[in-house]
Order: C-alpha cells, then sequence, then structure tokens
C-alpha cells in the first residue's frame, strides 16, 4: 500500500480508502447491487472534525454521506457504543481493526484523544454533531439548486457568460464553476484551483487547472481549454456518437418527421440544430477551421469569413480552432454555435432532418488514454 501511495501521490490513508471503494465497486457489478457499510455517527463526527482542521468549506462540515453512487450507510445517525451494546445483547461478534489504536495516523489521534474531551464538554457531542450536519445539508441542498439554475443560465455556446457570473454571490459563484469543471469528469478541484479561476474570472485571465486544461476568460466567456485543443482536426463521422481529437464528442441523429417530431421543435431546441439530410450528399467530415473559410448561416443570404462570424458571435480565441464544422462534398453545411448553411436547414418540404449536437467529451477518459 505504501508504495501504491507513492507512486499515486496520495497519502497512506486516503490511498487505503480509494482501493478499499475500488474493490467495493467491483463487487456491484449489477445494476440493483448495493454495498451497506457500518460508519456510524463517531465515524461522522471524526470525519467533520478532520475537515474542520483542514478549513473546509461547508460541503466538508456534512460529515460522510448516507449515500454516494452504490455505497449505502444506514447507521449514521446510531452511535458506536450502541452498536456495540446491541451485538452483545444478540451475541454478535465483531471485529475491532488493531490499527485503530495506533496515534500514528490523524482519524485516530482525533478519535483516541479530541473526541473524549469534547465529549466531556458536552455529553451529547454526537447527537449535536449530526443535528449539525441535519441542518447544514439543508442549506447546502438550497445553494446547489440555486447555482445549479445559475450554470445554466450562463451557459453559452463555448462556455459560460463570464459577465453574468462575475456578478453572482461568492457562494453561488464557486459552486458553478465546481459544477462547470466536473461536468467534464477530470480530477477534483482543490482550493488554489478555484481561486486561480476567480482571478481568471474577475480579470479575462488564464488559469492552469489539472490534467493540462487551461480556462481563459475572453470576450465576456469563460472557456476551458483542453490539452491538444489548439491543434486543427479532421474525420470522417457517422450517425451515433464521434469523439474528436479537440476533446469533444459529435452527435448525429436522423429522425423522420412523419415521427412527430414537428419542424418548430427541431428549430428551437437548445443544444441541437438540424439539417435536411435528404439535400446532403457525399460523406460528411468534422474539421476544423481552415484559412480563407466561408460559411452562409441559413436564412441569412449572406457568405462571410469564419473570422469574421467568430468575432460577431464572440467566440473566445482559445475556442476557434475547437469549434466544429461539418463539410459534405467540399461544402460547410454546420457551423457550432451557428448552425446550418443556408440551403442545408429544414423547410417544409424536408422529410429527413439530421440532428447535430455536440458536446465536450469526457475529460476523464481523455486523461485515461
Amino acid at each position: 500500500m505504501a508504495a501504491l501511495a507513492r507512486r499515486e501521490g496520495l497519502g497512506l490513508e486516503e490511498c487505503g480508502r480509494k482501493v478499499r471503494y475500488d474493490f467495493f465497486q467491483s463487487l456491484t457489478p449489477g445494476e440493483n447491487d448495493r454495498i451497506l457499510t457500518a460508519h456510524n455517527a463517531n465515524d461522522n463526527a471524526e470525519t467533520v472534525l478532520l475537515h474542520l482542521c483542514r478549513g473546509a468549506s461547508l460541503p466538508g462540515l456534512l460529515g460522510i454521506p448516507y449515500c454516494r453512487g452504490k455505497i449505502l450507510r444506514p447507521f449514521l445517525k446510531v452511535s458506536r457504543k450502541e452498536i456495540e451494546e446491541y451485538c452483545r445483547e444478540q451475541g454478535l461478534s465483531y471485529v475491532t481493526d488493531s490499527t485503530n489504536l495506533s496515534r500514528e495516523y490523524a482519524r485516530n489521534r482525533v478519535r483516541l484523544e479530541a473526541m473524549p474531551a469534547l465529549e466531556e464538554v458536552n455529553p451529547g457531542f454526537l447527537e449535536a454533531v449530526s443535528r449539525m450536519v441535519e441542518t447544514l445539508s439543508q442549506d447546502q441542498a438550497f445553494l446547489e439548486r440555486e447555482a445549479r439554475a445559475l450554470l445554466e443560465r450562463c451557459r453559452v455556446s463555448w462556455g459560460l457568460d463570464g459577465r453574468r457570473l462575475r456578478k453572482a454571490p461568492p457562494a453561488l459563484k464557486s459552486r458553478v464553476l465546481l459544477a462547470f469543471w466536473e461536468e467534464r469528469g477530470g480530477p477534483a478541484l482543490e482550493k488554489k484551483h478555484l481561486d486561480a479561476l476567480f482571478r481568471c474570472l474577475e480579470r479575462d485571465g488564464e488559469a492552469d487547472l489539472p490534467g493540462g486544461v487551461r480556462a481563459r476568460m475572453s470576450q465576456g466567456v469563460l472557456s476551458l481549454e483542453e490539452p491538444g485543443g489548439q491543434e486543427g482536426f479532421s474525420r470522417d463521422v457517422s450517425l451515433g456518437c464521434t469523439p474528436l481529437p479537440c476533446g469533444k464528442e459529435l452527435f448525429l441523429e436522423v429522425k423522420s418527421l412523419s415521427e412527430g417530431l414537428d419542424k418548430p421543435k427541431i428549430h428551437n431546441l437548445l443544444f441541437k440544430n438540424a439539417l435536411d439530410y435528404d439535400i446532403i450528399t457525399g460523406n460528411l467530415r468534422a474539421r476544423s477551421r481552415l484559412s480563407g473559410d466561408r460559411f452562409s448561416p441559413a436564412g441569412r443570404r449572406v457568405s462571410k469569413s469564419l473570422k469574421q462570424l467568430f468575432q460577431e458571435n464572440k467566440v473566445p480565441l482559445s475556442q476557434r480552432n475547437r469549434t466544429v464544422l461539418l463539410e459534405a462534398d467540399g461544402r460547410l453545411v454546420f457551423c457550432e454555435g451557428v448552425g446550418p448553411a443556408e440551403g442545408f436547414q429544414v423547410t417544409d418540404r424536408t422529410k429527413r432532418a439530421l440532428l447535430v449536437e455536440v458536446r465536450e467529451g469526457n475529460m476523464l477518459e481523455k486523461l485515461r488514454e
């Protein structure tokens, strides 16, 4: 375990916890499989105290969650003393980890020294911690709901509306930034990363984040630049999901308009654009911009250089090489953030629509490759 902890750059306790939960996950392959652990009120109070010593924010003061994925913890409001008494009454045996008596580990020092001292001050200390966690959990749930709503209001094609986010209270701003990052599945952000994002947001700057990702605030848009995202790309695509070298995923789906998908609905889809599938000839290719590219947005009857369109749409410089273009027979038929090209949009004569969706890919999977 010590060798693994050194290799992963983790503390011994953290590494042991990670290995333990990875093992638990391997035991639950079925959809309805669950693992129940014996974490109790004492464990929860110890966790709260440890997080408090480390300067945790509100989420850290909530202690151990009752449920996380397939892990359930039904005894978090029951003390260790109550559990041991029940076992004695029922003639049940239990095992005590011998390392629990070692003062080498921080958790054990909290258990053996801090907890008894606090229970002398307040014999109802465990119940008090449980009440505090329940109250704080309600506050956290409210803030999370507000942050999610703000995140949706701040979304723009290439990131977040930074000017709007700047005006938010710090408690919401930090949660929006964390949620925006977590959508990409990357490693957890530390406080230093969150502080760097705050500075980036306020001063139109940049911030280096885990995994080689860089955040940029440019032209009012806060965006995340994946490693290698500035390199050009070109790839043949087909129906379904196609991962792209720029770190995004392209989803293509054909829908018959006779299947109950009406034209107004297609037109108003939030993250999708529709093309007239039967007009498209040749293979579809997703690529980045090239020098001299021009595009004619549907309904505008004017051809503009991509550079001009990007300027008009306030596409950050860091995102221009990552903007997905669809090409068929050498003609651009779709531009991410702009929509279909003139002549390829859905009309009253359209029988089959090609729905196009571009999403940020899963950064964790990308980092594993």
